[in-house]
């Protein structure tokens, strides 16, 4: 039941991190003006390597917990 708890707080937060991208993009770069600009290129290669670093390390925890139970 633990591996099940923590892979839909994975899917979770893929969500929260779409969602916050979402909002970022919507507002915050609209009130700054940074839409059609490569100011906001900063924001999205850190977006990018907090989500891969995210999938990397729910993939290694799900690979772990599963590699026990066997």
């Amino acid at each position: 039941m633990k591996i099940f708890n923590f892979f839909l707080l994975w899917i979770f937060g893929f969500f929260a991190f779409l969602a916050f991208d979402l909002f970022v993009e919507a507002f915050v770069f609209e009130w700054l003006n940074w839409n059609g600009t490569n100011k906001n290129d900063w924001f999205f290669a850190l977006w990018w390597g907090v989500v891969v670093v995210w999938f990397i390390y729910g993939v290694r925890v799900i690979m772990l917990n599963m590699k026990r139970k066997i």
